[in-house]
């Protein structure tokens, strides 16, 4: 920082995870089960990759059943992780938690916290008050009212979720990291048990979206608008399309790039990585394709320390993911900025208008830390609507799944939207049918990439560069920029 401005900034990966590694030599289908363990978070997603890449691999789609049942468990789970992201991840950087203490109302969750927070303060402790204290000083919203509702959500948004990982599991069988997706469908049965209980956990979950979790968004939206303008990323947006119809097509969000604010199709042979600021010493070090690489082998310590000590060294596990060259930003607001330039949902363009209308904002607004959050709200109202509507089209009691051998000598690549954003899968078997290679680009890798061969900074990087806080002790607004992107620092290395 130079004063109260940031002039350089980078992201670090420090935890090599090796997953890609241990694939190797197995049958192509445990990737569906050990490429999960990436995240505890999303484990959805990256079952459904792993899943969409062996399909295109074998030409094999699911049947109508099997993609509404795949749909409805990623789905449950996207939203549970929308509402985990904003009360329990990042509400608490804007809503004052101390309003509590002025409570005098007749809630018992909100008397109950109340209380123990102030038997909290009272105690002594060095930490009192934890998780939701100590917290940077800064400007929290002053108004009691949204104060106490944000509160209010956050507790009542505990059991909504658990309600969303019982829908996961009904048809998932277990949540986290569901069993039953994989190639060729779901391969649990549709009852009308199983429908009437998703159904009814579905209604409760409908009200808490769009009605507490859009007032406490949108309430903490108008309290903070300056925050449509700070944060801004590379202006690059990449995804990959995401929630389909019955039959697989008309997915809700498209896959695509915008570049200079032009909207273009998805090209896949765009996609390459870079490890030139990376702790691994192959060459060549950038333009790589995936599956191009078959290793990548670790700086010894040695070379380590050597290049910590540079200035300009390299300084993270993670990968530099490039398109056409260029640094992109995914996850929900690159959602909602393709999905809208592409113009292929004029229902989703008039609803983004309408809100752009109440808010005072346009598009452009999307890229910064506001836009990210009121973008999760947007992604949750789609897959809600989406969710209500498919369950209707499941058919009870017939199967879901089909099941067909696995290919030898095969490649296939599987690409979806994690809650973060663009998810990719790389797959190739050798002649006996097991896993020769493996790769996975995940959202964190691309909005947390350290710099390219160009030196140009990631993502994030460039969200924090420039910056101004109003304290450089107490850096709540870089807090604020690094969390709207919701960064999983594991997940960006395999």
């Amino acid at each position: 920082m130079d004063g109260r401005i940031v002039t350089d900034a980078r992201c670090s990966g420090d935890m090599f995870r090796g997953i890609e590694k241990a694939l190797i030599g197995y049958d192509a289908r445990v990737a569906q089960q050990v490429t999960q363990r990436v995240c505890g978070v999303c484990p959805y997603a990256h079952a459904e990759a792993a899943a969409l890449a062996l399909e295109q691999a074998m030409g094999l789609r699911p049947n109508e059943n099997g993609q509404l049942l795949r749909n409805l468990i990623v789905g449950a789970y996207q939203l549970q992780d929308h509402l985990l992201h904003f009360y329990v991840l990042s509400a608490l950087d804007f809503v004052d938690i101390t309003a509590i203490l002025k409570y005098h109302g007749n809630d018992a969750g909100l008397n109950t916290l109340r209380d123990w927070v102030r038997s909290e303060l009272d105690s002594g402790k060095i930490f009192p008050a934890a998780p939701f204290l100590p917290r940077y000083e800064g400007v929290y919203a002053k108004d009691q009212e949204l104060n106490i509702s944000a509160i209010k959500g956050y507790l009542d948004a505990i059991p909504i979720m658990a309600d969303l990982h019982k829908m996961v599991a009904v048809f998932g069988a277990k949540a986290p990291h569901p069993v039953a997706i994989e190639a060729g469908g779901v391969t649990t049965l549709p009852t009308i048990d199983r429908i009437n209980k998703y159904k009814t956990w579905l209604a409760g979950v409908g009200h808490f979206i769009r009605n507490q979790y859009r007032n406490d968004l949108l309430g903490v939206a108008s309290v903070f608008p300056t925050y449509f303008n700070e944060g801004k990323g590379p202006g690059n947006f990449l995804t990959f399309p995401y929630f389909p119809d019955s039959s697989g097509e008309n997915h809700a969000f498209v896959g695509g790039a915008t570049l200079g604010g032009n909207y273009q199709a998805l090209d896949l042979s765009r996609i390459t990585e870079d490890h030139t600021h990376s702790w691994y010493r192959n060459e060549p070090s950038s333009g790589l394709k995936p599956l191009q690489s078959t290793t990548l082998q670790p700086l010894d310590w040695d070379e380590y320390q050597q290049e910590i000590a540079r200035k300009d060294g390299k300084y993270s596990w993670t990968r530099a993911p490039r398109y056409g060259g260029e640094v992109m930003e995914v996850g929900p607001a690159a959602r909602v900025i393709n999905t809208y330039r592409s113009g292929q949902h004029d229902d989703f363009n008039r609803q983004i208008d309408g809100i752009n209308r109440e808010l005072n904002i346009g598009l452009g607004e999307y890229d910064s830390v506001m836009g990210r959050h009121l973008s999760r709200l947007i992604c949750s109202l789609q897959i809600l609507e989406r969710l209500e509507a498919q369950l209707h089209e499941v058919q009870p009691d017939k199967s879901a799944f089909i099941e067909q051998d696995m290919p030898k000598n095969m490649r296939g690549y599987g690409l979806t939207e994690a809650t973060r954003g663009a998810l990719g899968h790389w797959i190739e078997t050798h002649d006996k049918g097991y896993i020769s290679n493996y790769e996975m680009i995940v959202p964190t890798t691309w909005n947390m990439s350290p710099r390219d061969a160009a030196g140009r900074p990631g993502a994030v990087e460039q969200m924090l560069i420039g910056t101004q806080v109003a304290d450089p002790e107490q850096p709540l607004e870089l807090a604020r920029i690094v969390r709207s992107t919701d960064p999983c620092m594991a997940c960006s290395v395999h």
